[in-house]
């Protein structure tokens, strides 16, 4: 039966609309824990994609996965941008470099026109942090959601302040270009990413760049028993290595 459940305590995260599931928070069987576990291990983060293309319906149902995830108060205050065009993707790519192949990128926002938006990441300081914690856990939900699929993925920052590679300039738009970095007018600058929102994609200022997800499919697959990143392993430790005593 549909129903909802909301809650407002403090900003904690509680449940969405219930629309054609059980709300009566069944277990699931140990065989499936065991399946989320395998998954939970299996996906790592990509940087190199074969280029083929994703279904439309598929990123559909991705970006579903992340709606579901729980937002402070139940705001429900993320937005996604699609991204599957080459002349998109070759913009994003410009912030990006990395990322070689990927065939969708998804776009993560917070919508800052909603009335609790304004109120808790605005005037309450300590509640400020929410969006950053909701985007965290929709794309929780769509990495692994993803990988279910057999769809690979990798998260990136972005944010107003992310710069394109420079070209040659001279020496006065050298100084116009740190004079305006200097001044925090990156809205101003062709180069940068909040410019690219506002004046090629049409994003309006009421929603806030949090960061994006990159899909496609791996050419390869790094070795978790021998491959590193970050100068540091992938393979993780015993769970106890990551406890902290009492």
């Amino acid at each position: 039966m549909a129903g909802q459940k909301t809650s407002r305590i403090n900003g904690q995260h509680n449940s969405r609309k219930v629309t054609d599931l059980s709300d009566k928070g069944d277990m699931i069987s140990d065989g499936s824990s065991q399946v989320l576990m395998n998954l939970i291990k299996q996906r790592r983060s990509i940087r190199r994609f074969t280029g083929r293309k994703i279904d439309r319906n598929d990123v559909l149902s991705i970006v579903e996965a992340g709606t579901w995830a729980p937002t402070g108060c139940n705001n429900q205050e993320l937005r996604f941008l699609i991204l599957q065009q080459d002349n998109e993707l070759n913009q994003v790519l410009k912030f990006k470099p990395f990322l070689r192949g990927v065939s969708t990128v998804i776009l993560i926002f917070c919508d800052m026109s909603l009335p609790m938006s304004n109120k808790m990441y605005r005037q309450y300081k300590h509640e400020r942090h929410l969006p950053y914690v909701d985007t965290g856990l929709a794309l929780a939900h769509m990495v692994l959601y993803a990988k279910s699929k057999g769809i690979d993925s990798c998260i990136f920052n972005l944010s107003n302040y992310h710069l394109r590679r420079s070209e040659q300039k001279s020496i006065i738009e050298k100084r116009l270009y740190k004079l305006k970095k200097r001044l925090n007018l990156h809205a101003l600058m062709e180069n940068s990413f909040v410019y690219y929102l506002r004046n090629c994609l049409k994003i309006p200022n009421h929603l806030e760049i949090m960061c994006g997800l990159a899909l496609g499919f791996a050419e390869e697959h790094p070795d978790i028993h021998t491959a590193k990143h970050g100068g540091r392993k992938i393979m993780r430790e015993v769970v106890s290595h990551y406890i902290v005593p009492r």
